[in-house]
């Protein structure tokens, strides 16, 4: 019994001692960790006012409101924001404080543009590397906000999953929502609630069947 019980331990030992890998995102006994919606890098593009054009909202306001709206609603309502479900996981963790901080620090005059930008993978490695994460245990998660995009009503974010113990992206794939609805907070939000769906439908699936 005393040989069972510490192969078992040892086993853990090693399993938790390696690297993550791709593959991991699929195992469930490697811990995940929901680190929000990185919004520091977005690009805001054509007119962000509530419907009727009215109540337009500046860069400062957009940053200090709106992006803590958009990261609070998938913790609020979790049924509908389904990570979880997202992922193929019963537990995940929530912690969002380091992405919010970065959030809060954007520089409002970056922030609006005629023009999209497309993060190539060096640039998602190099916001990862900003993230003070290394040395924790498991994957990371989450989504990079590209550019919301009121002329063509679209919006791009990235889902990226990271190595925690070395800051390394291990898996990345760039996605888009379309937004919908009533008022600001919800008009962009329904963006972030289709990527979540898209991923749990259909790419989680498709990354899986690449992977392993």
């Amino acid at each position: 019994m005393k040989t069972i019980y510490l192969s078992l331990l040892l086993s853990l030992c090693v399993f938790s001692a390696r690297p993550q890998t791709p593959e991991d995102i699929f195992r469930h006994e490697v811990p995940v960790t929901w680190l929000g919606i990185d919004f520091s890098h977005v690009t805001l593009i054509g007119n962000f006012a509530e419907f009727g054009e009215i109540g337009a909202k500046g860069p400062v306001q957009i940053i200090t409101d709106y992006f803590p709206k958009w990261n609070h609603i998938v913790l609020n309502e979790r049924e509908k924001y389904d990570i979880r479900g997202m992922l193929r996981r019963r537990d995940i963790e929530y912690d969002i404080d380091m992405v919010m901080e970065l959030n809060y620090r954007t520089n409002p005059d970056s922030l609006e543009s005629y023009n999209a930008r497309r993060f190539t993978p060096e640039e998602i490695q190099s916001f990862v590397n900003e993230y003070y994460i290394k040395g924790r245990e498991g994957i990371g998660v989450v989504f990079i906000a590209e550019s919301l995009n009121k002329c063509y009503e679209e919006a791009f974010y990235h889902f990226v999953a990271i190595n925690m113990k070395t800051g390394e992206v291990i898996l990345h794939e760039r996605l888009r929502g379309e937004p919908s609805g009533f008022g600001l907070r919800n008009y962009w939000a329904n963006s972030i609630y289709r990527v979540i769906r898209n991923i749990k439908y259909y790419y989680f699936a498709v990354w899986k069947g690449e992977i392993t």
